[in-house]
């Protein structure tokens, strides 16, 4: 068997070290204008979208995420202009740990998993624990999972099993999100729509083995929402989706550090033995379902956290006979790799949610904004404020645990992008937060 434990943990152990932001007392907006609305009326703001507007982070939905979650982020900078009160779905502070969570217990190889606090007992029929109902009004109306393929289906909560959906629903309801939007409209005068990104993100983190939506699909849900959120004339900004294929779930451990890891593993059990040039994988579209990896393969966060790269070479694990991962008959499974193939095409239909979403914003005429900019800029590094962030894993300050959600400083540097294209759009000044004033990963009792 092929130890792979310093491949695991090297990047963790050698980064926790100064891992919590340090904070300061600068203030981003010194010498700017005075704060004003421009052309929109901030009076009750909504939210709507998915699991990065719940605030989800670390794997789970809980309240300290929810009150760093952007839309409260802005709905406070929005009060400078006029906003009033954001009401959002929080879990109980004596349920504060809300779904459960992942956090950072030790420097020795190890992550700790926060139980739910706020299961109520049952599961829904996806298997997902149900959760203590949350009855009233809100306006973060984010729900962990949903895609933009979701929104018209009746029962998606309580038939179809979202855990995080039915908490919002009186019981048995086959209230569908389209309606619960429209449910929870009355009296607002602006919205965000941060919809789609999970149309995309199922099918990549599953390595191409869930469905990718059908654009037309998409389109025609997208409309749907885009007009009853437009509806009097009430403006608002639409967010796209971010290219996945660059947050640190895809990007963390990459085939060759790999390779060197198990050829290191190999020489030191059997010095001479021939350098591995490439694991094998399943692959449906080769040659009878098994290839070698090639460049442009992605190799995915989650088998990495749980220790499954660790098996390669081992001739017990696997569904095969053969060294694990290194054999046509003991492939690595399809779900560990984003194929190249797969990263294209996935690149190919985000491009066309896209502009469907930015096209259809231009003629509301409303705000669009291009997540994948702030992405983009964390490949190379942001500094604001004094404080560096990037978007590797752990270390970075972006990115939360689960290696696709963001952190409370990630949601902080989300937020000002947002209020940035908001200013633009609206010949508005609403000021910017200061993202070292919230919290990165950090290291936990």
């Amino acid at each position: 068997m092929v130890n792979n434990k310093q491949l695991r943990w090297g990047l963790v152990l050698g980064t926790l070290f100064g891992v919590a932001a340090c904070t300061n007392d600068i203030d981003p907006n010194a010498g700017l204008p005075t704060p004003s609305r421009g052309e929109a009326d901030f009076t009750k703001y909504v939210a709507v979208g998915n699991s990065l507007t719940a605030g989800y982070q670390d794997g789970g939905l809980y309240r300290e995420g929810q009150l760093s979650s952007y839309p409260a982020l802005l709905a406070g900078q929005f009060k400078t202009v006029g906003g009033g009160d954001f009401v959002q779905p929080l879990f109980s502070e004596a349920q504060a740990n809300g779904s459960g969570y992942l956090k950072l217990t030790s420097l020795t190889p190890t992550t700790g998993i926060v139980l739910p606090g706020a299961a109520r007992g049952g599961q829904t029929t996806s298997g997902q624990l149900l959760l203590t109902k949350y009855n009233g009004a809100s306006q973060n109306l984010g729900v962990p999972g949903i895609r933009m393929a979701d929104i018209q289906r009746a029962g998606y909560g309580s038939v179809q099993g979202n855990a995080f959906f039915e908490r919002l629903l009186p019981d048995n309801s086959l209230t569908t999100y389209l309606q619960y939007v429209s449910d929870n409209l009355n009296g607002a005068t602006f919205f965000s729509c941060w919809l789609g990104n999970n149309d995309a993100l199922g099918y990549a983190t599953s390595g191409g083995v869930s469905a990718l939506t059908e654009e037309a699909v998409f389109n025609t849900n997208y409309t749907a929402i885009l007009n009853k959120l437009t509806e009097n004339n009430r403006k608002g900004i639409v967010i796209g989706i971010p290219p996945v294929s660059v947050v640190p779930f895809f990007t963390t451990v990459t085939l060759p550090q790999l390779l060197a890891q198990v050829n290191a593993a190999v020489q030191q059990q059997a010095p001479g033995t021939p350098a591995i040039t490439a694991l094998v994988i399943q692959s449906p579209a080769a040659p009878g379902g098994v290839r070698a990896t090639k460049a442009g393969d992605l190799l995915l966060l989650q088998p990495y956290i749980s220790g499954e790269y660790n098996k390669i070479g081992s001739t017990t694990a696997g569904t095969g006979r053969g060294p694990y991962g290194l054999s046509a008959t003991n492939p690595l499974p399809s779900q560990f790799v984003l194929d190249a193939e797969e990263v294209a095409l996935l690149n190919q239909r985000i491009a066309a949610f896209n502009q469907t979403m930015k096209t259809g914003a231009e003629a509301k005429n409303i705000a669009y904004l291009d997540p994948g900019v702030l992405l983009t800029r964390a490949q190379q590094g942001i500094t604001e404020n004094g404080v560096t962030y990037n978007a590797t894993f752990v270390q970075g300050g972006i990115f939360s645990l689960d290696g696709v959600h963001l952190t409370p400083a990630g949601y902080a540097l989300t937020a000002n992008d947002i209020i940035n294209t908001i200013n633009a759009k609206y010949k508005a000044t609403i000021p910017t937060l200061n993202a070292s004033r919230y919290r990165r990963v950090l290291l936990q009792p």
